[in-house]
């Protein structure tokens, strides 16, 4: 019976499931492989096959799941037919379209390390400085800004520094070209997206000039569509984000009194403001009417920025198009600093018909940043009490009558121009072969570049004035020229056979560069009213130079892209370079790589037994690249040129032109190297609200190329060569998370953290360190090599030690009360030379950021916090001895030493560093880098306008610093002159029409 029963309901159960068919294919309705269908709640599924097809057994009315790598998952019920067919919808994330170098992929599909920032991101943040939109947006991609004056380009590092004489800057391409220009010559606003590439495959096709990363920028292209017309301008104030607060006219005088009881032993009288001598005649008569300087506020002010950009774009199916032009006016927070530039840019891309498309781009740029800036160090130093302009209105060129500190302003009159121009040509033709599956691209690039700088010192301006008898007035123009032609050829295949995915890519690619520059001084002129425009007219001709520079490249590569099933991938690629810098021996180096993915949440231990895991992916890569980053002509022996040459009985100064060598050249000089390893794993987890990718990398930088020693015989001391090797390895998490997802209200964050460490393996094949250069081999590339300072000299501290002879000796030259005491490192009782050490790296040890976003309905708000921990800078405030040179300015309210302070952190003004040590701090600092808020106008409001969008946003830059070190002016560059951060409060408006 029970046994009767049983077949009864298993025959009951077999009738109640029906055989369901279907196909399963992408928006473009090819077929897709290897899709998993599960009836929902069981274990029962399968997995579509080659044509994207599949058979399974299911209740009628159950709810079957398709999910895809890639994909976004579905559920679709099954109905009485049995037939359920699905399309299904790519990843808004996994299949986006990523570019990677000559050519594009999805991101489900990358092996190599890489991060993308579109349009969105750089929008969050209003600056015209295209870098500054990227600050904070990429594990790994550090920006430092040590000049903030505008129109200055920063400095760029991926993953850190490989080589210690070469340049380290990554390789930029732009729109397919590599472009050597600056950054501050492209409009942020033309910018479709950055692709930043960081491990060894990624960059391998760029080969030699992929050993430091490759940023890939897409500018803006036109769309199918009726013509669009877009406004958008900024307008904005700045101020510089902090000042130095120094002291007021009483804290002065004070401090000049400690200074001469301290340092030149005054007392009584001396120490008076008016009997005595601690400031000069010229302060005394300002002190005595009461008349004060804030020097800071003739050199700081607040500046105005405006920023306007107009645009058309449009297209049909055969041909698109875009066109803008951009005028941006930014004043610096320091008088007389200023950018003018003006983008005009065009491109259009035209479809002949299915196998031949043809674009071409264009972009110019005048760019002006002229003006003779004043001197901030000096104005930072100058007495309160010292005098600005004398009784006809002229700059007093030195108000404390001391010729080291001197008049901030006083060479600001000087006429100065300096106006650079690039031209900028893209092209391409895509052609389609008779083959299905094959392609030819070829891309070509053209570059010109000029820059013309003019100046002239009238004689109402310090360097121009007239003396000892000689004519006043004194100019100085140059002028640069630059170009180069890029030429590259792409053969294409691509071909699915069942399950398997195979993508080839063949690069043939030539680049040649030439730059010309001159200059001329001459002093003496007539009048100033022809400023720098008649040079031949001179007097005394101070200089004449010129130069040439010619480089090229020749490249070959190939690049193999297998796919198993969409879920095993692997990349090869390999690149040969033919540089010209490099000597007949080794002109030519080849580079390889290899790189391999594995999505391994698709594998049937982790799919759909996981609940939270939606995809998991594992990257491995290793590979090799170059470096020909040096100056032309280290191959060969050179030459120099002078004009003086002592001749002649009595050793008289002719002018008489000369050549002399210069240098021995190398001609078996060759490429830097670095092999990188990677391992990464991307993951999307919590139905996609989290997701993100973590990677760590090791490099190895061998045949460095620097100068080496060689037999003064040779009649040369050193020569260029490959003698060295560093290493690199780091740590780099992204992570992004939806922390609310509401009809009306969102919230969005990302957190980006990097760590990274470098060392020097080997320098000159020796074993031994380079001082000079603070080279040292097992520490860090960077590093501050000097005294320690372990504390400060009291009264009653032991001053003197016994050595071995039983005689007293100085335990450290000079010290006294209130001087720096020094770290014995040696131990041997008393500091000389062999007591320097290393006292830290000035790389960063940890960077962070850390973004919001939140939107509701139409508003938004976005902030954006930076964060760098564990770097050594000069501790400016510290170094007392280099403010004062005995009268200058120094901070409010220092804790200097004096007897009636003997438990201070600074020295005592009558300090005498003797040993030339400076002071260093280990400095973490957070930044609000940016906070935006924005509104756009519901589209019931627009189409009443007349207009398609409007937007509006006010956003504040560079906000707040929060730091351990204080009274900076830029914190990435912490010396206390450095042009000053500025806190830029922008307002913008986007109107589409």
């Amino acid at each position: 019976m029970l046994i009767m029963l049983m077949l009864a309901a298993g025959y009951g159960f077999a009738q109640n499931n029906i055989k369901v068919t279907g196909k399963v294919t992408d928006s473009g309705k090819a077929a897709l492989i290897g899709v998993s269908v599960i009836v929902k709640g069981s274990n029962n599924g399968t997995q579509t096959d080659a044509d994207g097809h599949y058979t399974l057994q299911a209740p009628a009315g159950a709810t079957l799941v398709f999910t895809y790598v890639g994909f976004d998952a579905q559920e679709v019920k099954v109905g009485s037919s049995g037939v359920v067919n699905v399309t299904m919808a790519g990843d808004k994330v996994l299949d986006q379209m990523v570019v990677v170098g000559y050519g594009s992929a999805k991101k489900k599909d990358l092996t190599g390390g890489l991060a993308v920032v579109g349009k969105e991101q750089l929008s969050l943040v209003s600056t015209p400085n295209l870098m500054d939109r990227l600050v904070g947006q990429v594990a790994g991609f550090n920006i430092t800004t040590t000049n903030a004056a505008p129109g200055q380009d920063q400095s760029l590092l991926i993953r850190g520094e490989n080589s210690l004489s070469a340049n380290n800057s990554p390789l930029i391409v732009l729109d397919n070209i590599p472009y050597s220009g600056s950054l501050v010559d492209i409009d942020p606003n033309n910018v479709e997206n950055i692709t930043v590439l960081k491990d060894a495959s990624a960059v391998a096709i760029y080969g030699s000039r992929g050993s430091n990363g490759v940023i890939l920028i897409q500018t803006k292209r036109g769309m199918v569509g009726k013509p669009q017309v877009t406004y958008r301008g900024q307008v904005g104030v700045a101020e510089p984000m902090q000042r130095i607060d120094v002291m007021g006219p009483n804290e002065f005088i004070r401090f000049q009194q400690d200074i001469g009881r301290l340092r030149e032993n005054y007392s009584g009288d001396a120490l008076d403001p008016i009997a005595g001598g601690i400031i000069s005649v010229s302060e005394r008569d300002n002190y005595l009417k009461g008349i004060t300087n804030d020097w800071q506020s003739y050199i700081f002010r607040r500046a105005i920025t405006t920023d306007h950009q107009l645009s058309i774009s449009g297209g049909t199916e055969s041909t698109k198009y875009l066109a803008s032009a951009a005028a941006l006016k930014q004043d610096g927070v320091v008088y007389n600093s200023k950018l003018t530039r003006i983008n005009i840019t065009a491109n259009i891309d035209q479809t002949f018909n299915k196998w031949l498309t043809i674009g071409i781009g264009t972009q110019f740029t005048q760019r002006s940043d002229g003006g003779v800036q004043p001197n901030i160090e000096h104005a930072i130093k100058q007495s309160p009490y010292g005098k600005y302009i004398d009784a006809s209105g002229y700059y007093i060129p030195e108000p404390m009558e001391y010729s080291l500190i001197v008049n901030p302003m006083r060479n600001v009159n000087a006429d100065q121009d300096r106006i650079n121009r690039n031209f900028f040509l893209s092209g391409y033709a895509n052609i389609l072969l008779p083959v299905k599956g094959l392609s030819f691209r070829s891309n070509y690039g053209f570059n010109y570049r000029s820059g013309f700088t003019g100046t002239y010192y009238g004689r109402d301006t310090f360097d121009g004035r007239e003396q000892a008898g000689l004519v006043g007035g004194r100019a100085t123009i140059s002028n640069n020229h630059y170009n180069d032609y890029t030429w590259e050829n792409i053969l294409k295949y691509e071909r699915q056979v069942g399950e398997h995915r195979f993508d080839a890519t063949g690069l043939f690619s030539m680049q040649q560069t030439k730059s010309t520059g001159s200059s001329q001084t001459g002093e003496g002129f007539v009048t100033d009213e022809t400023s720098y425009f008649m040079m031949n007219t001179a007097a005394r001709n101070i200089s004449n130079t010129s130069s040439l520079s010619e480089t090229a490249l020749l490249s070959y590569m190939g690049r193999l892209n297998y796919s198993f099933r969409g879920k095993y991938i692997a990349t090869l690629t390999g690149r040969s370079d033919g540089a010209s810098v490099f000597g007949v021996n080794n002109k030519y180096a080849f580079f390889p790589s290899a790189a391999l993915a594995w999505h391994i949440g698709e594998e049937s231990f982790l799919k759909n037994k996981v609940s939270w895991l939606n995809m998991l992916k594992l990257r491995l890569s290793y590979g090799a690249n170059g470096n020909q980053a040096i100056t032309p002509y280290r191959t060969l022996d050179r030459l120099y040129s002078n004009v003086k040459y002592i001749w002649g009985d009595g050793g008289t100064a002719v002018n008489t032109a000369y050549l002399a060598g210069d240098g021995v050249g190398n001609p078996n000089l060759k490429w830097e190297t670095t092999y990188t390893g990677n391992i990464g794993v991307d993951f999307q987890l919590f139905n996609n609200r989290v997701s993100g990718s973590l990677d760590f990398y090791r490099s190895r930088t061998k045949d460095l190329l620097m100068t080496r020693t060689v037999p003064i015989m040779n009649g040369y001391s050193r020569i260029w060569d490959n003698v060295g090797e560093t290493q690199n390895q780091g740590l780099e998490l992204t992570l992004n998370t939806t922390n609310i997802n509401n009809k009306n209200f969102k919230w969005n964050t990302t957190a980006v953290f990097s760590f990274d460490r470098d060392k020097i393996i080997e320098l000159r094949g020796d074993g031994l360190d380079d001082i000079n250069n603070n080279w040292f081999i097992g520490k860090p590339l960077r590093v501050f090599y000097d005294y320690n300072m372990v504390g400060i000299w009291q009264r009653g501290d032991q001053y003197f030690y016994t050595d071995a002879n039983g005689s007293q000796r100085e335990a450290q030259t000079g010290a006294a009360p209130g001087s720096a005491k020094l770290e014995d490192v040696d131990g041997n009782g008393f500091i000389n030379a062999a007591d320097r050490k290393i006292i830290g790296s000035r790389m960063p040890r940890y960077t962070a950021s850390l973004a919001n976003r939140f939107t509701y309905k139409d508003f938004y708000l976005s902030a954006l916090l930076t964060g760098t921990f564990g770097v050594w800078r000069d501790d400016n405030m510290a170094n007392l001895g280099s403010w004062t040179f005995g009268i200058t300015n120094y901070v409010h309210n220092a804790n200097y030493w004096t007897p009636e302070n003997p438990g201070a952190t600074i020295v005592s003004p009558g300090y005498n560093n003797g040993f030339g040590h400076g002071f260093y701090k280990k400095v973490n600092y957070v930044q609000v880098k940016n906070i935006t808020f924005g509104y756009r106008i519901p589209q019931n409001i627009v189409k009443k306008l007349g207009v398609s969008g409007i937007e509006t946003n006010l956003s504040v830059n560079n906000l707040y610093t929060f730091s351990n070190i204080r009274q900076v002016l830029n914190y990435d560059n912490t010396w206390m002159a450095s042009y000053p951060t500025a806190r830029l409060l922008m307002f913008g408006l986007n109107v589409n029409f």
